[in-house]
């Protein structure tokens, strides 16, 4: 049996009208980025587990890219992610060229309109995720501090990069529905400023990826104390820290950890602003599942000790559009919680 023979009629009419148009497309696209440079704008500055990963999975993106474009880091911290967020959604280029990686609270920010926000989290065309990081609570063993009852007694003083980052409306938050006494001070630049603001003494601890601090700093871990983790499910390493969502018991604000709770599929990855072309969403999102199910790429993340928990786009589509309809009595209840203006 020939090809032509085993073709329906209507498959052969729209060829004749249409021609063969998806090498053509996947030809445009290889044509459009041969030669180019993407720039990945990294929601914090350099030195954190954002910079790390996306400087890792770059070379592996440019193989499996059409027309293998570069890819480089642009750093953009500020305002807790708003400022890259807000860039990216409004600002940066729509032709494919620039895509970025934020803050996993970022879709919750954008409800809850902390500081600046300027950008609508499920207008952005998520890629794919290396990692679900789980977030945790964690300060020096010296604070005497074990637990979250504890942090209820005894002051703590946080590090935050602004407002709008889980390292301020997670522990703020605590300190409204648990009693707890963290005091938070804002105004580090990125993760990295966070942990230089560790090592100097200036604070004492933060709320935000265990991961990462594995990655950047594992010298502390022997002298840390993980309080409580805001994530769905248990640390792997540290199984018996409790999870926030299990520790609160308001009802009303159980469904906020909860909410919280989910923004752990968003932590690790990538997104295109609106307005890319689909064919070449289309392409990066391809290029971005084949880098990470690579299995050079996760073994040699696991001889980095980089966790690898992959999300796929849909997944993180999905999750943004959750918190981003999530009921307006929930986002009233945490404005009220943090101060902020209906």
């Amino acid at each position: 049996m020939t090809i032509r023979n085993s073709l329906s009629g209507l498959a052969l009419a729209a060829i004749a009208v249409t021609g063969f148009t998806a090498p053509a497309a996947a030809d445009d696209v290889a044509d459009f980025y041969k030669g180019k440079t993407i720039t990945v704008v990294v929601a914090a500055g350099p030195g954190g587990g954002h910079t790390q990963y996306t400087q890792y999975l770059a070379p592996y993106l440019e193989k499996y890219m059409p027309g293998n474009p570069t890819f480089i880091v642009q750093n953009m911290g500020g305002a807790g992610g708003t400022k890259a967020a807000n860039f990216l959604h409004s600002i940066a280029r729509k032709d494919g060229t620039m895509i970025g990686i934020l803050l996993s609270d970022t879709p919750l920010a954008s409800r809850l309109r902390t500081t600046g926000v300027k950008y609508v989290a499920k207008d952005f065309q998520f890629l794919g995720g290396a990692d679900q990081p789980r977030s945790v609570f964690l300060v020096y063993k010296s604070t005497g501090v074990k637990t979250l009852d504890d942090a209820k007694k005894t002051e703590v003083v946080l590090g935050s990069t602004g407002k709008g980052s889980q390292t301020y409306v997670v522990p703020t938050l605590v300190n409204k529905m648990l009693g707890t006494k963290f005091k938070v001070i804002t105004g580090y630049r990125g993760m990295g400023g966070i942990y230089i603001a560790m090592d100097k003494g200036e604070v004492q601890g933060f709320q935000s990826s265990w991961s990462g601090v594995k990655i950047a700093r594992p010298e502390w871990v022997p002298n840390l104390n993980l309080l409580a983790v805001n994530a769905h499910t248990p640390l792997k390493d540290n199984p018996d820290v409790p999870l926030l969502k299990n520790i609160v018991t308001d009802p009303v604000d159980k469904e906020i950890a909860e909410l919280m709770a989910g923004n752990m599929i968003l932590g690790r990855g990538w997104l295109a602003p609106p307005g890319v072309p689909a064919d070449r969403v289309a392409a990066l999102r391809a290029a971005f599942k084949k880098a990470l199910e690579d299995p050079e790429v996760i073994a040699g993340a696991e001889k980095r000790k980089m966790t690898w928990e992959s999300a796929s786009w849909q997944e993180m589509q999905a999750a943004a559009e959750r918190i981003s309809n999530v009921d307006q009595a929930i986002i009233d209840r945490m404005q009220e919680a943090l101060g902020l203006k209906k």
